[in-house]
């Protein structure tokens, strides 16, 4: 009998979700494949299918015959499951080939056993005698005889009608077998009992009379026994009697009038699907509609009586039961894989927003998920599946409908690749992982999570935490590989931990797959790292050279990736002057923007002044096309003049920079400083005072400004003037920086003003 609290997908569905992640520093965008498999089960320690593909991976050459026995009581358990649970046909056919596979390990087992036995008879008798031979004979009718319950079960199915009578000759054998295992008397009993399920399916109502009342002589002694009691029912149902458990209204939460109406709706449609009670006519199915039909209006409606009710769908849904016809159909069709009319059953059930008491509608919610997952309505899966998280869900349910949330996330956002689907899955996928650490599924979460997170140290975290990295196809080292590439790029900029990343970084490179290595976009960062790392900087050096040969005619990105690495090759040699020798081998060949882009950095950082003046001569012809690169270098020029002492030619340069970027703000900051060199004050402080009429005082040039301004009043002959500067910057203390406020307080020493 159907049993709400089964409620659940047993089948496996698995899926590939690109995700899209970059590494930086001109690494092209990727697409990642992650492997996810789906076990959308309500708990998947539940999932039949789930437990019974663990159980035939435990049965190998190697395994103790007595593990087979194990695994066939356990896998039993599975099956039950699966059919009190009302799994879908799909899911019985795939037990189905799971438990032939059993019997075919357990067949290989044996004649392993045999063959090193070889030819000695003593050694086959000694075995036959044996625990070991008992352990697999009982494996050798266990298995078979739980692929004869379900070929029963299918061969009752509606969808399977075409193929009722291949079904019920393939459970004959089965039965049949456990019955002759005389030595095995759970067995003999189980099979029996199919065999009297067998006549009853095909009809033969006195031959199933007489097995059952056989079962029942045999099992007297032992009354509680399950087949006993089975068999009792089924007698019971056969002479057109309500069964004894049912007639005892046990059912909890339902008083007297209710349990009696519950038993008898049960026990006619029972006899309507055995075909003893009008089963052509229909009147069986309209009688037990007929007392349904009245506890619901009485407002007894029970979760138990809802739980057979769905057992015996195809019948009532017919017969009208009001608000519950439309839940009925919507389980018949999702037990029938027919998504889309489920989806639209439970859409109308849920619509009437019953209020009933007692009654619990979340695992139904939870089945409508799972079809619109199915029907690739990815979106409003998740919607569905994450209302069920903002209550109190009972924990079953919870768990399973945040995997379900993760995994229609994660199908929505290989389809809508942008930011809200992105942040939807990385919400998911944390709640998934916080939720269910050790699913199997987990793993997958994590590594979605290490490509989305913005943190390489948060991203290297998740991806460490990985426990099984082979199911991905080499997703979790390419991740790795990326992930600290553009943790790589972002160090290029500061400089800090540059080398250890590098090092973490290569011992990712060797980890990637042969395919993923020859791309010119990876080579290129390889030899990044190398720049970094490489312990003979002399010979990797000559190895770049021929390999921006190679790339010479390709993207502009590898191109400036290679000319880093021959930058920072000279800084590692001491040999900055050899760029000064790159330029002047260009002769009058410009230099490109994005070379200049890195020219200029390396230029910068240079401690050595006179190299930075013959650096910024050598690129001042090949300047004129690119201005804003050209005012950069000549304004670093002219402050390297005002350091080595030659300010006047720092004037002249200054008052040119001016003349051709006349809104420049930083080339009055020149003229400033150069003007200020030569003692050209009053031209100075009239060039700070553009600056600082022009800039807010929040601003360090403000203050900078200001301070030179009232130094320059100070020294010359009408010291007074600063005055009325000293108290504008007075009324902006504090400054931003300790060194301003006390640069001000000494100038305020050296003027005599009127107290502020």
């Amino acid at each position: 009998m159907f049993n709400p609290l089964r409620l659940g997908l047993a089948d496996r569905t698995i899926r590939r979700l690109s995700v899209c992640y970059w590494a930086s520093y001109g690494l092209a965008l990727t697409l990642y494949v992650v492997g996810l498999t789906a076990s959308l089960g309500v708990r998947a320690e539940t999932d039949p299918l789930t437990s019974a593909q663990a159980l035939l991976a435990r049965l190998n050459e190697q395994a103790p015959t007595s593990e087979f026995v194990r695994v066939a009581h356990e896998f039993g358990t599975s099956v039950d499951g699966a059919r009190q649970g009302n799994a879908p046909d799909a899911v019985l056919l795939q037990l189905r080939e799971v438990a032939k596979s059993m019997r075919g390990r357990t067949e290989t087992r044996l004649r392993g056993i045999e063959v090193a036995a070889g030819s000695d008879e003593g050694a086959l008798e000694q075995i036959y005698r044996s625990a070991t031979w008992d352990d697999l004979n009982f494996a050798l009718s266990a298995f078979p005889y739980w692929q004869a319950w379900l070929e029963l079960t299918l061969a009752d199915r509606p969808a399977q009608k075409a193929h009722h009578d291949k079904y019920l000759y393939a459970a004959k054998h089965g039965f049949r077998a456990a019955a002759m295992q005389i030595f095995q008397p759970n067995l003999v009993y189980g099979g029996w009992l199919g065999m009297g399920f067998m006549a009853k399916a095909n009809g033969e109502e006195p031959r199933a009379i007489q097995i059952f009342e056989g079962l029942k002589k045999s099992l007297a002694a032992d009354p509680k026994n399950p087949v006993y009691k089975v068999a009792d029912a089924e007698l019971s149902i056969l002479h057109g009697k309500v069964p004894p458990e049912m007639a005892a209204g046990a059912v909890a939460g339902e008083d007297a009038e209710t349990a009696n109406l519950h038993a008898e709706a049960m026990m006619l449609l029972a006899q309507h699907r055995a075909g003893t009670h009008g089963r052509e006519t229909g009147v069986g199915a309209r009688q037990a509609a007929e007392k349904i039909r009245r506890i619901i209006d009485s407002g007894h409606m029970t979760m138990a009586l809802l739980g057979d009710m769905l057992g015996y769908a195809p019948e009532l849904a017919r017969e009208g039961l009001g608000s519950y016809t439309e839940l009925l159909l919507a389980e018949f069709n999702f037990n029938n894989q027919q998504w889309l009319t489920a989806i639209q059953k439970y859409h109308e059930f849920f619509m009437q927003q019953l209020r009933a008491p007692g009654m619990d509608f979340e695992r139904f919610h939870y089945r409508h998920a799972v079809a619109l997952l199915k029907s690739n309505i990815n979106e409003d899966a998740a919607r569905e599946a994450e209302k069920l998280l903002r209550g109190g869900t009972e924990p079953a349910v919870q768990q399973a409908a945040t995997k379900l949330a993760y995994i229609a996330r994660a199908r929505n956002a290989e389809v809508n690749i942008n930011a809200a689907s992105r942040n939807a899955l990385v919400t998911a996928a944390k709640r998934f992982v916080a939720q269910s650490p050790g699913d199997q599924d987990a793993d997958g979460a994590r590594l979605i999570l290490a490509q989305q997170s913005g943190e390489p140290g948060a991203a290297l975290r998740y991806l460490d935490s990985v426990k099984s990295t082979g199911q991905f196809a080499g997703g979790v080292e390419k991740t790795r590989y990326y992930v600290l590439a553009k943790d790589f790029a972002e160090a290029t900029q500061t400089g800090k931990g540059l080398e250890g990343i590098a090092q973490q970084a290569l011992a990712a490179w060797k980890a990637l797959p042969k395919e993923d290595k020859e791309s010119p976009q990876n080579q290129a960062f390889y030899y990044q790292l190398l720049a970094v790392t490489d312990p003979a900087p002399a010979q990797y050096l000559q190895r770049l050279m021929v390999q921006e040969q190679k790339v010479s005619g390709q993207s502009v990105t590898l191109k400036r990736a290679y000319l880093w690495c021959r930058l920072e090759t000279y800084e590692r040699l001491h040999q900055p002057e050899r760029l000064l020798a790159d330029i002047q081998a260009r002769g009058n060949v410009p230099a490109e923007s994005w070379q200049l882009e890195q020219y200029y950095p390396f230029l910068h950082r240079q401690s050595d002044v006179h190299l930075r003046l013959s650096l910024a001569a050598a690129l001042a012809p090949q300047l004129k096309k690119l201005p804003e690169m050209e005012r950069r270098i000549r304004l670093q020029q002219i402050d390297d003049r005002l350091l080595v002492g030659q300010g006047e030619t720092a004037y002249t340069e200054a008052t040119s920079l001016i003349k051709d970027f006349p809104h420049a703000g930083d080339a009055y900051r020149a003229l400033a400083h150069a003007a200020q060199a030569t003692k050209r004050f009053i031209e100075a402080d009239n060039a700070w005072r553009i600056i600082t009429e022009k800039v807010p005082p929040k601003q360090d040039v403000w203050w900078e400004g200001m301070l030179s301004r009232i130094d320059i009043r100070a020294g010359s002959t009408r010291p007074a003037a600063a005055c009325e500067l000293v108290t504008t910057v007075a009324k902006r203390l504090p400054a931003p920086k300790a060194d301003f406020t006390a640069q001000f307080a000494a100038l305020r020493k050296r003027v005599s003003c009127p107290a502020l």
